[in-house]
């Protein structure tokens, strides 16, 4: 029984009916007075069809969403230190030749002609160009590479995507983790940097293998956090 409560327009006291009974008019207890009390109605503002997709998405909405907690890329120069330091040498060095080339200094007992083509400063000009041009190009594949190689954490799962061309993808569930492995050599210490592997407990290879990575034990110490 559903009770509908109004105000009496003469005595302004609450009067308290049911549906059943607005046949005619409601009779206020206070003041004896008659009156009619409207029965409320509900107003359409909008329509929305319900689906399949809109049962998904309400489901969707009250799960907690996947949230990301790092995403690293592999180091670029503190991964390889003896190579970076060759490089970086090797192109001061050229650097310097090219300009002094350039500028015609003389450099080991030769005077360098701009206008000579094919002399021996023109060779040592070509020659440093070609390093710089090596060196650049060595350097922005390093780039490449780290670039499309990541490592995703979320409070679920790890996820890790490797290659330019084509993809690689590996992922493990943080509540399936068994092992994680840490790889650090001395100086990759003193540098910060290092290697994870993380295997499931239905796999005895390593699952996913990430090398080169920046602060190392947060990756773990995250992962370990988010193991259920």
């Amino acid at each position: 029984m559903q009770v509908l409560s109004a105000q009496c327009p003469y005595c302004q006291n609450k009067v308290d009916s049911t549906i059943e009974h607005l046949d005619g008019p409601v009779v206020c207890p206070n003041c004896d007075k008659p009156f009619e009390i409207e029965i409320p109605t509900a107003v359409v503002t909008s329509v929305q069809e319900v689906g399949r997709e809109s049962v998904n998405a309400d489901r969707m909405a009250a799960e907690p969403s996947e949230r990301t907690l790092a995403k690293v890329h592999p180091v670029v120069f503190r991964a390889r230190p003896l190579a970076s330091l060759i490089l970086g040498a090797l192109f001061l060095v050229s650097l310097v030749v090219l300009i002094a080339s350039l500028a015609g200094a003389s450099i080991a007992g030769y005077a360098f002609d701009e206008n000579a083509m094919l002399g021996p400063a023109s060779l040592v000009t070509w020659g440093c160009g070609i390093v710089l041009l090596v060196i650049a190009g060595v350097v922005g594949f390093w780039m490449l590479v780290s670039r499309f190689t990541t490592l995703t954490v979320t409070d679920d799962r790890t996820i890790y995507q490797e290659g330019i061309i084509s993809r690689a993808t590996s992922e493990v569930q943080h509540n399936d983790v068994r092992n994680i492995q840490l790889d650090q050599t001395f100086m990759q210490r003193l540098l910060n940097i290092g290697g994870v592997g993380i295997s499931s407990s239905g796999q005895d290879d390593l699952e996913v293998v990430a090398r080169g990575l920046p602060h190392p034990e947060r990756i773990i110490r995250l992962i370990r956090e988010n193991q259920g």
